[in-house]
């Protein structure tokens, strides 16, 4: 079984960051000296600005903690919006995204659809939606990076979008950021489809009751990603994500033990927190 890569993504420490007490570079100092990760998962809101200078700096601290970026997180500009110049300025700033996820030597890219679940995507938004993916992966294939969407708000919790779009695009530099069963509809379809293309994963605290046959089942499809735990409280946020990565490390440990072949057994964590150890 090859080699399988954790990372802790930035977004787990929003609450630090908000209370000015976390930038980039004291979260990756805490990759590097607190969780022992060599894989880092930055999300923009700690990409205060995309100039030459910080960005140079941002990738020389990652070379200097012996990081590699797995994923680029890119909120604020997505792919869909009513207003044509809106659309036209979120495609600006997209392709500045990219460029400085080349600089900083990033593996894949995040930028979603846009849209509201739950509303039916219009022919002009997915017309739009893969003209436009297919630039950005003509643009990521040359760089040796992966671009595609996340499933955790919008068209991209629609599993029917996410696959017609997928089909549509068509590139092998195309792909899929899987947040764990997170789909506004047909989970189990969902599941399926993001498994089949996955570049990246975020893996949350609630996922923990299921997380490890989800891990088997990314595994056998040929995963080549890396395993992100992503945190969401906002508080106490070092403690709880240390808690959140010894737990995935945990759960692959005993994969890793079992073998991939079977459905994963009930991981030792689940039996401790509904109580099967004191029984």
């Amino acid at each position: 079984m090859q080699n399988m890569k954790i990372a802790v993504a930035s977004y787990s420490f929003h609450g630090m960051k908000y209370a000015g007490v976390c930038d980039v570079f004291h979260y990756l100092d805490l990759l590097k000296h607190r969780y022992g990760v060599v894989n880092a998962d930055i999300w923009t809101g700690f990409l205060p600005t995309l100039e030459d200078d910080f960005i140079g700096k941002v990738r020389a601290a990652l070379d200097a903690n012996g990081l590699e970026l797995a994923n680029l997180c890119v909120d604020g500009p997505h792919l869909w919006m009513d207003d044509p110049d809106e659309r036209a300025a979120h495609r600006t700033q997209m392709l500045e995204y990219i460029k400085a996820a080349e600089k900083l030597g990033a593996k894949t890219v995040r930028i979603d659809f846009g849209g509201t679940e739950g509303h039916t995507m219009p022919e002009e938004a997915f017309e739009y939606i893969v003209k436009t993916y297919r630039e950005y992966c003509a643009i990521c294939a040359d760089l040796g990076m992966k671009i595609g969407p996340e499933n955790h708000w919008g068209w991209d919790r629609v599993p029917e979008y996410l696959e017609k779009v997928k089909d549509a695009v068509d590139s092998p530099a195309y792909g899929h950021l899987y947040h764990l069963r997170n789909f506004y509809d047909e989970p189990e379809r969902g599941e399926a489809l993001a498994i089949s293309y996955a570049m990246h994963t975020h893996i949350h605290a609630d996922s923990m009751p299921y997380a490890k046959e989800v891990i088997r089942k990314l595994q056998n499809s040929g995963y080549q990603g890396v395993y992100s735990v992503e945190h969401h409280s906002g508080e106490l946020e070092c403690a709880r994500v240390e808690w959140q990565l010894a737990t995935v490390r945990g759960l692959i440990a005993e994969l890793q033990q079992e073998g991939f072949e079977q459905e994963a057994k009930p991981s030792f964590f689940n039996g401790v927190y509904l109580g099967k150890e004191a029984e």
